[in-house]
């Protein structure tokens, strides 16, 4: 790997960063992140959801402050918003009240230009981004495209010299994204601009790859640089070409280990938290499997066949590898015999063979155990502490959630949200859901 050259405009030393949750708990988004930024270059942030980039980028751009470590600007510790930058967000964050041309205005108002200087510099970014005529219209009169051209163009106005983008793109569709990528390219070549770096965050691994020179792979819980690789594809890059796949395929294998490592003993005294996401995602992964050869498919790929960020896509085919209804061998996630079985069970049955395996998953025993010391019934705040104790750092109202869900498709668990109870199904003095599974 070649070592980035130039010199260093942002750099990271040793940052960690805790936020004090509701519940008291502190949540660690970050620990000891140390990484730079260099003139004349674009790095891409990517990771899974909660991984710290917003937060990290949000620091570059002098908006939070790190609780431990250093944020420094060409070798200067940064006091404050950093002048030298300007955002780009993933809302197009416009006022809607206002016009193009007032949109655009609104960072130079914010740093005291007025007058000319400002209406030269408006005019000029909103012709760099391509919207000359449009500059009386209402954001509710443009396309999503549009609307996220505005945002560059109040960037640009700014002449910033470090862009800073986060999931710029999310918002739009692929037709405009793609088209959207290569203007931002061509805006970082252009000279006329006055930008000459960028540092995005991003979840789409395509994006990336088109777009950076160096790409920093995020992992959670808390938030630490995993690994980083240099992309050396020249510009203007093309994304179908093999050497772009390729790039795409390393990348994929970095995320793949990073959002689905290979499973590890855990502590007795550890519980496993499941993943908070939907009954019918999961009967939907298995569904889908069920139609590709050999049932098992690439976790990217299921992730763009089933219209889901890769993430997300992950967090489904770890509760269905909890309940062991698919494995995970490297980057393939591959149907076992009791997903395929499951597959073909009618509805009654079906909820018989998840009640079944609830039951052997830690968290979920854990929580019988408690319904069964305490009658068959537990109050909803008793639960959360517990949960709070075990996982400090999910949020557990949405982990609370999950369980009910799960538990109530399997006929295990029942729950009362106006008394604020959670109860166990068929507790009769001793006789409970877990005795009819066996």
């Amino acid at each position: 790997m070649t070592p980035p050259q130039g010199t260093v405009l942002l750099e990271a030393q040793h940052v960690t960063q805790r936020f004090r949750l509701p519940n008291g708990q502190e949540l660690e988004a970050l620990r000891d992140v140390s990484l730079t930024v260099r003139e004349h270059e674009v790095v891409a942030l990517v990771g899974p959801s909660g991984c710290g980039k917003s937060t990290l980028l949000r620091m570059f751009a002098g908006l939070a402050r790190p609780g431990e470590g250093k944020v420094l600007y060409r070798g200067q510790p940064l006091d404050g918003v950093l002048a030298a930058s300007a955002m780009v967000f993933q809302s197009f964050a416009l006022l809607p009240w206002l016009t193009v041309v007032e949109n655009v205005a609104m960072g130079l108002e914010a740093r005291g230009v007025d007058g000319v200087a400002r209406r030269d510099a408006v005019a000029r970014a909103i012709n760099l981004v391509g919207l000359d005529g449009f500059e009386q219209a209402y954001p509710k009169e443009l396309s999503g495209g549009m609307k996220q051209r505005v945002g560059f163009a109040r960037a640009l106005a700014v002449a910033p010299e470090i862009l800073l983008m986060d999931e710029p793109f999310g918002a739009l569709d692929p037709l405009t994204t793609e088209n959207m990528r290569s203007q931002v390219i061509d805006l970082w070549r252009d000279p006329a601009t006055g930008v000459n770096t960028l540092v995005i965050v991003t979840h789409s691994v395509e994006e990336a790859v088109f777009l950076a020179g160096r790409i920093i792979v995020f992992g959670s819980n808390p938030g630490h640089v995993r690994e980083e690789l240099v992309n050396t594809l020249p510009y203007p890059r093309q994304e179908r070409s093999p050497d772009f796949n390729v790039m795409v395929e390393r990348l994929h294998a970095i995320l793949t280990a990073t959002l689905l490592p290979e499973p590890v003993p855990a502590a007795p005294q550890r519980l496993l938290p499941f993943p908070r996401v939907h009954v019918s995602e999961v009967t939907g992964l298995l569904d889908h499997l069920l139609t590709l050869p050999d049932g098992k498919g690439h976790v990217f790929e299921l992730a763009e066949d089933l219209g889901v960020d890769y993430d997300r896509m992950s967090a489904v085919v770890r509760a269905a590898e909890q309940l062991g209804w698919v494995t995970t061998p490297g980057e393939v996630v591959q149907l076992t015999g009791a997903g395929r079985d499951v597959m073909a069970m009618d509805d009654a049955e079906r909820k018989d063979a998840t009640r079944a395996r609830l039951l052997k998953q830690p968290l979920f025993g854990r929580l019988v155990a408690m319904l069964k010391e305490s009658e068959g019934v537990v109050e909803d705040e008793e639960v959360l502490a517990d949960l709070t104790i075990y996982f400090p750092f999910i949020p557990v109202e949405s982990l609370f959630r999950t369980v009910v869900e799960w538990g109530r498709y399997a006929e295990l668990l029942d729950h009362d949200p106006d008394a604020g109870r959670l109860g166990l199904l068929g507790w009769e003095g001793g006789t409970t859901a877990e005795a009819r599974a066996e």
